[in-house]
Formats: structure tokens, C-alpha cells, sequence
């Protein structure tokens, strides 16, 4: 019983992990659609790391937790920091930077900060050995599966995949199939 309430609580950690990620998306999307400032490719870089991060997370829910899981949400997190690293880089001097800001710092430098908890987060949960014991015995997991668990991360992965894709059709429209412009002003369809 010990370990499905374990396997409970690392599932809901991980799907409120992906939950964290989505909230940061729509947060980027409400800068595109309701104040106009259309993502630069550097900002759909790092949208695409952190569908990436997420990703990792959701395999977990999906396959049980695996350190391999764990590993591709921190490769992500370590490449999203370097573009987003990239972006501030080229803002440093410009005091206005690139798009608004949000509690005196731009999105791309709040991707930074979030990459960086998110490795440090990542780092520590892939020292927690308890985890991995889980999988040995999957007949007490299918017997311990809870339903409002189940439930709530099966809204996550719905929520996940509507990010997915809303993330495509919105840089499809915005670039189309071409090379996307590096300071867009409208968008292609």
C-alpha cells in the first residue's frame, strides 16, 4: 500500500510539473494573441524546450518514473537555458529589450530563471531512489491506481497535447513554412 501512495504522489508531482510548464505557455500566448507581440524564433525555441521539459515529466506519469525520463526533461531544461541565455545576450544593452516585461524582467529572462529551478528541481528528484522501486511490482500498481490520480492526469495530457498543438497552428500562421523572420510584425496567414 506504501508504494502506490508513493506512486500516487510522484504521478501528481509530475502533472502538476507539466501543469507549471502549460501555465508559463499560456502565459506566452496571452503576450501573442492579446497584447500582439508575436514570439521571435528564439522565443519559439524555448516554447519548444519547454514542451520538451514537460515532456520528460509526462513520461513518467505515462511509463512510471525512469532516470531516463528525468534525463530528457534535464537536457531540455540545460538547452532552453542556453537559448534563452542566447536571447538576453542580445538584449543587454537595449534597456527596453524584446517584448514586455512582467515583474521588471522580460519572458525570455524568466525561461532562464524557470530553467534553472528546473534543473536544480531535476537534479534532486533524480537522487531519490524510492521512486525507481515502484516499477518492480506492477501488479500492486494496477491494483493502487486511483481514480481522481488517473483522472487528473489524463486532463494533463489533454492540456498538454491542446499546447501542442496550438503551438504549431500558432507558428505555422505566424511563419508558414518558410524560415521564420527575426523581428515579426504580422503574421503570414
Amino acid at each position: 500500500m506504501q508504494r502506490s501512495k508513493i506512486n500516487n504522489f510522484v504521478k501528481c508531482l509530475n502533472a502538476i510539473e507539466i501543469l507549471a510548464i502549460i501555465l508559463v505557455i499560456v502565459m506566452a500566448f496571452s503576450f501573442q494573441f492579446i497584447l500582439g507581440e508575436l514570439p521571435c524564433p528564439l522565443c519559439l525555441l524555448q516554447r519548444l524546450g519547454l514542451l520538451g521539459i514537460a515532456f520528460g515529466f509526462l513520461l513518467n506519469i505515462r511509463y512510471h518514473v525512469c532516470p531516463a525520463h528525468y534525463s530528457l526533461s534535464l537536457l531540455s531544461a540545460v538547452l532552453t537555458s542556453f537559448v534563452a541565455m542566447r536571447q538576453i545576450a542580445l538584449h543587454i544593452n537595449d534597456p527596453h529589450g524584446y517584448g514586455s516585461a512582467v515583474l521588471g524582467l522580460h519572458m525570455y529572462t524568466w525561461v532562464f530563471v524557470l530553467c534553472i529551478i528546473a534543473i536544480i528541481y531535476i537534479a534532486i528528484a533524480l537522487g531519490l531512489s524510492s521512486q525507481y522501486e515502484i516499477k518492480a511490482n506492477k501488479d500492486e500498481i494496477a491494483e493502487a491506481k486511483d481514480k481522481k490520480v488517473k483522472t487528473f492526469t489524463h486532463i494533463v495530457f489533454a492540456l498538454f497535447v491542446f499546447i501542442i498543438a496550438a503551438n504549431l497552428i500558432s507558428t505555422f500562421a505566424e511563419c508558414g513554412l518558410s524560415e521564420c523572420p527575426d523581428n515579426p510584425v504580422a503574421y503570414m496567414f
